[in-house]
């Protein structure tokens, strides 16, 4: 790896960290500490896909490794912290979802929650979150209208 994608683990939780070990760890079927092409064949094998030598290949890319047999973990780390960082720990999403509900049962009008998301610059949140919203959303007895139920999403995405 350059210099200049120096490997920044400690804006990375032991969280992230866990799960991204377990996952290479599903990846490495052979168990060599290394995710190989042939790793990656038989991972996508066994959900039913095919993935070509050039897929594959691509997909092990570590701008400046020369070892042709795959990836080591803190390699993949590297890799995978690029996006893994992007994403907020649950705990932040929770006080969003709080804050946005006004109250810790995290449930939330879904007009209000469409709103707050368009605000956030969504340009059509109806259609990006639209599994989503069919999932966690229910129709609310009391009051008119749809209700997200953010515990219930919490549920799901949290370990």
């Amino acid at each position: 790896m350059q210099s200049s994608e120096s490997l920044n683990f400690s804006q990375l939780s032991q969280n992230h960290i866990k799960t991204l070990k377990d996952a290479f760890q599903m990846l490495d079927d052979d168990g060599d500490s290394r995710v190989s092409q042939k790793d990656l064949k038989t991972m996508y094998r066994s959900i039913g896909k095919q993935l070509t030598d050039e897929q594959a290949n691509e997909m092990l890319q570590v701008e400046g490794s020369e070892d042709k047999n795959g990836i080591s973990f803190p390699e993949y780390l590297a890799v995978m912290s690029k996006t893994v960082g992007e994403f907020p720990e649950d705990s932040e999403i929770i006080d969003c979802l709080k804050t946005l509900s006004g109250n810790d049962d995290l449930q939330i009008p879904l007009d209000e929650l469409v709103q707050q998301l368009r605000e956030a610059g969504f340009q059509d949140p109806e259609s990006e979150f639209e599994k989503i919203f069919k999932d966690f959303t229910a129709r609310n007895q009391v009051v008119e209208g749809k209700t997200f139920k953010g515990s219930q999403f919490m549920d799901m995405i949290s370990d």
